[in-house]
């Protein structure tokens, strides 16, 4: 007998209470993220650090409205990282999937890469708005707990084979 191809393209994804749990656990964050964005720009200073150099020194200054907008991308973002999931043939890894137990493991990565990426938000705000001392290491620390997930999922994905 010829064996079935795996076919990413057939795979349906149902909600599972897996899923209900990262959804509630994704938008209870996103509330506290967002009430902690909307506090801090309410209490900053006029102007605030807007970008950072090499060394992590501020060398530009803006408005505490106009740090939010790269947080509403980013929240855009991870709020498409929670849809996709229920979309795996969507999902760009860098490992090919050929199988069920990879499409899980693929799903679980980018729900956990959208709770992270609401961190990350938090920590471009906390950095600019949030710190009298503003340093880049917020902003890396979270980026690299993000950069960390997507290689243990990418290694976890590529021995599940």
């Amino acid at each position: 007998m010829e064996q079935e191809k795996f076919d990413i393209k057939n795979v349906k994804v149902h909600r599972t209470t897996a899923a209900t749990v990262f959804e509630v656990a994704f938008a209870c964050l996103a509330i506290m993220v967002w009430g902690s964005i909307i506090w801090m720009v309410c209490h900053a200073p006029d102007i605030v650090p807007t970008h950072f150099d090499g060394a992590g020194r501020p060398n530009a200054y803006g408005s505490p409205v106009g740090v939010t907008i790269p947080c509403i991308l980013i929240t855009i973002v991870s709020i498409g990282c929670m849809v996709v999931a229920y979309f795996p043939r969507y999902i760009n890894m860098p490992v090919k999937i050929k199988n069920i137990c990879q499409v899980k493991l693929a799903i679980t990565s980018v729900r956990v890469a959208g709770i992270t990426l609401l961190l990350v938000a938090l920590a471009i705000a906390y950095t600019m708005l949030g710190m009298s001392a503003p340093h880049a290491f917020p902003i890396l620390a979270v980026v690299g707990l993000l950069l960390l997930e997507i290689i243990v999922f990418t290694i976890l994905i590529y021995k599940a084979k």
